[in-house]
């Protein structure tokens, strides 16, 4: 028998059936709840492991609306321009997958989640699991939900790893009274980036990094505008009763002290609800071990400790943390320092309504701290001693029974403080400064813009003689 001559095309199978594809090209591969046929548009796929099984680099797998009741995993890598895409034909919310338990699990690189709903039902597996071989993960517009465990667990060290534009929430673990399930945990892994994304209602916290101290070590891990928060559960949830405040931190931190220092970086991000748990010294942010942790324009209200910064005694190996253009409100305490911590440094910082205590030292010395243009609502603390800090009345703020802390007109903050020159920008972004010197808190003032409405609020009353200084505390220690 002669033999047929290649020409070019490359056969897919789908179940029990043939599609032919020019090589190169991609394809779109359909699914829909009820579908029997072989992926095609008009025909589509009825399950969404079928699809995965033949999906090539740079193919995409669209899944019509509806509900889909199985636990799917990815089958072979993309490449960096050629992607595997599983996404929702139209807006989140439209396409449901669900299984008791893990829903997905992805162990290949450059592959893309878009648009889908993940609800684990409270099963006893992680939502989403990744593996080392996930690098170059995208999570994108997606909702992840129910978790007896961990919510997205991204094990091993994969590279690159990207979740943005999420909801992430309800990891509810009541085992033992309360047993952690994330929102996020994340082993050793490199440049993990969270941008965008809401997580809440867990038993653990929003974001744990490498609880196993794995090696390589973890580094690059970058939060950019999240919203991390615990409220009392509106009803019994998972086996808590209606009124628990589950979970612990938004972010805790862990790291190997014998490798090299681990990097984070928070951005134009804002934490609450972190008081009234079942744990003690309940902190928003739990800074600690082996790492180098830059905070810039953080949020942190509603909460027991909003900033729990850990030294490492005697051995130096504590974390080195900066913070730059935070707000603090409604707090017991702001900063609370520990272990003799050798590096902190807290630059441009407000503090304002209802905080009880600014700085609380726990088994530390002050040596570590550099404390420099911070604005406080009420007294100064003994921390802030350098005369770039400045206490003052709540007539120095736009609105500070709305927690605008913005600079009103003529507040002595304005050009009162020292350059720094880590803070190059204020909260808003604005370059600093915008007078002789830099302002003191988180905002610079700057004249009124007649272009911006409603942005700043410029146009606060100045009444004469109002503004003034508080006396400092006496120093306590």
């Amino acid at each position: 028998m002669k033999a047929v001559p290649f020409v070019g095309h490359v056969v897919r199978t789908a179940c029990v059936c043939l599609l032919l594809a020019v090589p190169g090209e991609a394809a779109e591969w359909f699914v829909a709840p009820a579908g029997t046929g072989t992926g095609t548009k008009t025909d589509p796929l009825g399950r969404i492991q079928d699809a995965l099984n033949i999906a090539q680099p740079g193919d995409t797998i669209t899944l019509r609306a509806g509900t889909y009741s199985e636990s799917v995993h990815s089958v072979r890598h993309g490449t960096p321009q050629s992607p595997i895409r599983l996404r929702a034909v139209g807006e989140r919310g439209s396409v449901l997958v669900t299984a008791p338990g893990r829903v997905l699990t992805v162990d290949h690189a450059y592959f893309t989640v878009e648009g889908l709903v993940i609800d684990g039902q409270y099963g006893m597996s992680d939502t989403i699991r990744t593996s080392t071989g996930a690098g170059f993960l995208t999570i994108r517009n997606t909702e992840v939900r129910r978790s007896t465990q961990d919510l997205i667990d991204i094990t091993g060290s994969p590279t690159g790893v990207l979740i943005e534009n999420c909801l992430i929430h309800h990891a509810l673990n009541a085992a033992n009274g309360r047993t952690d399930a994330h929102g996020i945990a994340a082993g050793a892994v490199r440049n993990l980036t969270v941008r965008n994304t809401e997580i809440h209602t867990f038993s653990g916290d929003a974001l744990q990094v490498d609880p196993g101290r794995a090696a390589p070590g973890w580094t690059g891990v970058t939060l950019d505008n999240v919203r991390m928060w615990l409220a009392p559960l509106p009803a019994a949830e998972n086996g808590f009763p209606a009124g628990t405040v589950a979970g612990e931190n938004a972010i805790d931190t862990k790291a190997n002290a014998s490798l090299a220092r681990a990097t984070l970086t928070i951005r134009n991000s804002t934490a609450w609800g972190f008081r009234n748990g079942l744990i003690g010294n309940m902190a928003a942010f739990n800074l600690k071990e082996n790492i180098d942790a830059t905070l810039d324009g953080v949020t942190v209200f509603d909460s027991e400790i909003a900033f729990r910064l850990r030294g490492g005694g005697t051995s130096g190996t504590g974390a080195w943390v900066t913070l730059k253009n935070t707000v603090v409100h409604d707090v017991l305490t702001a900063y609370r320092y520990e272990d003799n911590i050798e590096s902190l440094h807290i630059w441009n910082g407000t503090i304002g309504q209802r905080v009880m205590r600014s700085f609380q030292a726990a088994s530390s010395t002050r040596t570590g701290l550099d404390v420099r243009n911070l604005l406080i609502l009420g007294s100064r603390p003994v921390e802030a001693a350098d005369r770039s800090n400045l206490a003052v009345s709540a007539l120095a703020f736009v609105d500070a029974a709305q927690h605008n802390y913005r600079l009103a007109p003529s507040t002595p903050a304005i050009d009162a403080g020292t350059t720094i020159a880590g803070v190059s920008t204020d909260r808003d972004g604005v370059r600093r400064p915008v007078g002789i010197g830099y302002d003191v808190g988180a905002y610079e003032w700057r004249p009124p813009d007649p272009g911006e409405v409603g942005v700043h609020a410029w146009t606060a009353p100045v009444v004469a003689g109002a503004w003034k200084v508080i006396p400092d505390a006496p120093p306590a220690e």
